[in-house]
């Protein structure tokens, strides 16, 4: 079956690498995926995720989703395993007990899940972070033009961008998505979500929205890389921190080398060209064209 892109995914990606890593990149005809640990920013992939919530609203308004799930008129479907008790609720007990008594015996329940999801949050976050840790991702970007990714990532400009335009269907390089950049910690819940979670309608892995969160997000310190990344799970060898993974040689359009490109470097990479990948142009960041 083809690979069902992301619908804002650039005609090209460019992987910007220093001379050393752009040959054995072109020799090799393979591109590295690393875990987290081999990147730059060590806070990668890891988040400290905040909770914006009130505790009396947020208890307040369980209490009456509960009550309204496990006695209202119409069931509401359930969300995680709580909810799916409450719809229990409504055939094992079908006579409601008095909505103060209700309350009564509900709200402490509440207020210690509450509390307890306040002072567990950063273990859930490391939960996440955990699972992440062991991922293989393959980081590319949008545009060959950064000039601080020429700088730290092509060697000031001594190394070269390599640019990648799928050319079928199964093309891996159809798998990137981007990462988002925010100024401010992600919010796991605000009061609506939270409620809704307390009260068996929500579930926190709903679309595997957490584990996405962690994988394509970065601060806005990091969003001039435009950066786009291919995820591979665990890889294909587990035990190891990086692999390196052969590319369609189709899908290799052109190698940009920086302004101050080595001579040899250039030149081996065109001996390489010859022999191997014959419609890769080769030009130069400071060529106009």
């Amino acid at each position: 079956m083809p690979i069902q892109p992301h619908p804002n995914l650039p005609g090209s990606l460019y992987k910007y690498a220093s001379p050393d890593a752009a040959l054995a990149i072109l020799e090799n005809g393979t591109l590295q995926f690393g875990r987290p640990s081999t990147f730059d920013d060590e806070f990668d992939m890891r988040l400290n995720l905040a909770m914006n919530i009130d505790e009396e609203t947020v208890i307040v308004g369980a209490l009456d989703q509960i009550w309204e799930s496990a006695y209202g008129p119409v069931p509401i479907p359930a969300g995680n395993k709580f909810g799916r008790a409450l719809l229990a609720l409504r055939f094992l007990f079908p006579h409601p007990p008095e909505r103060a008594e209700f309350d009564a015996f509900m709200r402490p329940q509440l207020a210690d899940r509450v509390r307890q999801w306040n002072a567990d949050l950063k273990r859930f976050c490391d939960l996440i972070a955990g699972v992440c840790s062991n991922h293989k991702v393959l980081c590319l970007s949008a545009s060959a033009t950064i000039a601080p990714m020429w700088g730290l990532y092509a060697g000031n400009h001594e190394g070269a961008v390599l640019q990648y335009a799928p050319t079928s269907d199964d093309s891996f390089f159809l798998l990137a998505r981007p990462v988002a950049y925010v100024a401010e910690v992600p919010v796991l819940f605000d009061n609506e979500g939270f409620i809704d979670w307390l009260s068996g309608r929500r579930a926190l892995d709903e679309e595997e929205s957490l584990h996405d969160l962690f994988v394509y997000t970065k601060t806005q310190a990091w969003a001039t890389q435009e950066e786009w990344r291919i995820v591979a799970g665990d890889g294909w060898q587990p035990d190891a921190a990086r692999e390196f993974v052969p590319f369609a040689a189709a899908d290799l359009h052109s190698v940009i080398f920086g302004s101050r490109a080595r001579m040899s470097c250039e030149m081996q990479s065109r001996r390489w060209l010859v022999s191997g990948i014959r419609h890769a142009a080769f030009v130069n960041s400071s060529d106009p064209r």
